[in-house]
């Protein structure tokens, strides 16, 4: 049986001093730097620019009067930069907001964002249906089932509404399940249009991956789950291999995995 999503609302204390602010920030564990205000940044591990990336993946800087969903949000630079642009923004992500830096971000700055801690397996959910906009940023690679967390995300988005996407793909870059790098010439293999994906078992780059997917599968699974591509570009500098974009719901998803007959 699945658990409800634990939501957590904002307080009603006032915005704390920048004393205050500041050992507020000491303790939280947080994974992502960004600034909260003027000279007070987050020391996390993983430099954030929310405005940068949300620029990147082609997300208005004016979404007053939508709801906008940011799924994996962690520290919540993402959902708090949605409500920068006026969206009335909500998160959700496996981690106790308490624990990491969401609250703390939160009180800071001042922020009505709602949290949710659950999975996106859970959606579409008391409050999280309807949705104008959902980002799903660094979430796919990570999960066991990526076909079915669209499939669900479909199922929070209102028809027409849009699917912002990031996260790891097959462009020039494999490795065997010891971590050993592959010599595969995969730029070829994705110019022949085939939809190829990697899988591991919760390994790849040595981390919590499982399924690298080249962007003809990733349009494969986005299709299977009610969307239509708008846009999808590439990230290969390095050994980096990123795609990303957007995509908007045409109708509705969850397709037979076997037809009846």
């Amino acid at each position: 049986m699945t658990t409800a999503l634990k939501r957590s609302d904002p307080g009603l204390e006032p915005r704390p001093s920048d004393a205050d602010a500041r050992a507020l920030v000491a303790e939280a564990s947080w994974y992502h730097t960004f600034e909260l205000r003027p000279g007070l940044v987050t020391p996390g591990v993983s430099v954030m620019d929310a405005v940068i990336a949300c620029d990147g993946l082609g997300i208005p800087r004016d979404l007053k009067g939508l709801r906008a969903l940011d799924v994996g949000a962690w520290d919540g630079a993402i959902t708090f930069e949605l409500e920068q642009r006026g969206a009335e923004a909500m998160a959700l992500d496996i981690q106790d907001p308490r624990r990491i830096g969401f609250n703390a971000a939160r009180r800071v700055m001042g922020s009505r964002a709602v949290h949710y801690e659950g999975s996106v397996y859970q959606l579409p959910a008391d409050g999280l249906a309807e949705l104008d906009l959902i980002v799903f940023r660094g979430v796919f690679y990570h999960l066991k089932y990526p076909i079915l967390a669209f499939e669900r995300l479909s199922a929070a988005l209102k028809m027409g509404g849009m699917l912002y996407f990031e996260g790891e793909g097959l462009i020039q870059y494999a490795e065997d399940l010891n971590g050993n790098r592959v010599d595969i010439d995969i730029r070829k293999l994705n110019e022949s249009g085939v939809p190829f994906c990697l899988s591991y078992p919760n390994v790849y780059r040595g981390a919590s991956n499982w399924f690298v997917p080249n962007r003809h599968c990733l349009t494969g699974w986005l299709a299977a789950a009610g969307f239509e591509v708008v846009e999808m570009k590439e990230y290969d500098e390095g050994d980096g291999q990123r795609l990303y974009g957007s995509a908007r719901k045409v109708r509705e998803g969850d397709l037979l995995e076997h037809p009846l007959y």
